[in-house]
């Protein structure tokens, strides 16, 4: 019985420590931000660009998603871009008629 329950024990702590080696960190998460703007911002073109917060999807839809606007004071430029995590490549689309909420100070 003791046996029985010290094997329980065991199993429960590796599985936990497993699940938390594949649990993202602050800093993976933080570089992973960096590379979705840095790459939306290259895809759209916009030389005075203001990336909105990233909207993460669920890993089955595997793609983030991003506003690009344009700075420059009297410009609605705004480009959507939707970053594909498998090949870590941007698309953009003109979404001159959406706007996105400005940062919190």
């Amino acid at each position: 019985m003791r046996a029985a329950i010290c094997m329980g024990l065991a199993a429960l702590s590796l599985a936990s420590i497993n699940g938390a080696a594949h649990a993202s960190s602050s800093d993976a998460w933080a570089e992973f931000n960096a590379k979705v703007t840095r790459a939306c911002i290259a895809a759209s073109g916009i030389r005075n660009p203001r990336p909105s917060r990233i909207v993460a999807f669920d890993d089955r839809a595997g793609m983030a998603a991003m506003l690009v606007q344009d700075r420059t004071r009297g410009s609605s430029t705004a480009m959507l871009c939707l970053y594909n995590k498998k090949t870590k490549k941007a698309y953009v689309g003109d979404a001159d008629a959406w706007s996105a909420p400005p940062p919190p100070r």
